[in-house]
């Protein structure tokens, strides 16, 4: 008696497990997320760099004159380590969080306040995009632009592209991954 029992149980877990999995494979998983993690090369030739972005306000070390980033992504959050130069100063290093909370983040450069950001990703988890809002000091008076970044990988991964939208000011930035 107890070796039919032993035969039937084990039969009942053998059908549920023919029936359970094959059903658990075709269930879609969640939302894809595009992983920004890496080390990320400026590809001059595939970038267009055209566009009058006043060096005034973005400043050493900005996202916009970066040659290379390395990112690093956690929960909630990316760091993104940058390589920037101009024709103005020599090449800088900056360090920053790109957080994905929805609160406004401020940046420091050269003491004063200079950037108010924030970073959220696309409902279908392909894209990031960073709204700031830059501040540079002239004669006394603080005139605010609005830049809009947006992130999207391309290329199988292989590479990404960051357009940066400043006014009337567009730089699209191609960047192969190393």
């Amino acid at each position: 008696m107890k070796n039919k029992r032993n035969v039937l149980s084990s039969l009942i877990i053998m059908l549920a497990g023919v029936i359970c999995f094959p059903v658990q494979a075709q269930q879609k998983n969640g939302t894809h997320r595009a992983t920004f993690s890496g080390e990320w090369k400026l590809n001059k030739s595939k970038s267009e760099l055209a566009g009058q972005f006043p060096v005034c306000i973005f400043g050493e070390g900005d996202r916009v004159f970066s040659k290379t980033m390395k990112i690093t992504g956690y929960k909630g959050f990316l760091a993104v380590k940058v390589t920037s130069s101009s024709p103005e100063w020599p090449p800088a290093k900056t360090q920053e969080k790109l957080i994905f909370d929805g609160k406004e983040r401020k940046a420091t450069i050269f003491g004063h306040p200079r950037n108010e950001s924030t970073a959220r990703r696309s409902d279908d988890g392909q894209t990031m995009i960073v709204n700031s809002l830059k501040s540079f000091y002239t004669k006394g008076k603080e005139p605010d632009v609005k830049v809009k970044e947006v992130w999207k990988l391309i290329n199988d991964g292989k590479s990404m592209s960051v357009q940066v939208n400043a006014g009337k000011d567009v730089r699209k930035l191609v960047y192969d991954r190393q």
